[in-house]
């Protein structure tokens, strides 16, 4: 079992305005038997701004805990105003803008990784591909 607390070491990283950003990692993919990636507890200071680069093998969940936040994704697409309580899940490759709103705002970022398959085959291994060619062949049959 492993077990986080809040006195936990974490990464703070400054804007330019003295706004903070607080990252405390809860846990990351060696930890986990599971597609989760890393599971990342971040702390806002108000107006802090904060960039989720985006992966193409992975997807973000966000979940506020606490305040308000503008999550933005693409320069072309609207933001979403998240606020306590609220859900977002974003698409493999989505960067995430994240700007805290006037009181701050504490989120839970959950990164899971994208399985890894080719069309036709069982996640992309050779049984999967012989298997998808017998039953190709079998509904060709009389």
């Amino acid at each position: 079992m492993i077990v986080t607390t809040d006195t936990g070491s974490a990464m703070v990283l400054l804007g330019p305005n003295g706004e903070r950003v607080r990252i405390r990692s809860l846990a990351r993919r060696t930890m986990l038997s599971s597609a989760c990636e890393a599971f990342d507890h971040l702390r806002l200071s108000p107006g802090a701004h904060h960039v989720l680069p985006g992966r193409p093998d992975a997807e973000t969940v966000l979940h506020v805990l606490r305040g308000a936040a503008v999550i933005g994704q693409l320069a072309d697409q609207p933001d979403h105003l998240a606020s306590d309580g609220d859900l977002l899940l974003a698409r493999r490759g989505r960067t995430l803008r994240i700007e805290a709103g006037p009181l701050g705002a504490e989120l839970l970022c959950l990164t899971l990784a994208v399985p890894r398959h080719r069309a036709g085959t069982r996640a992309g291994t050779r049984a999967g591909a012989a298997l998808a060619r017998r039953r190709a062949e079998r509904s060709d049959r009389p």
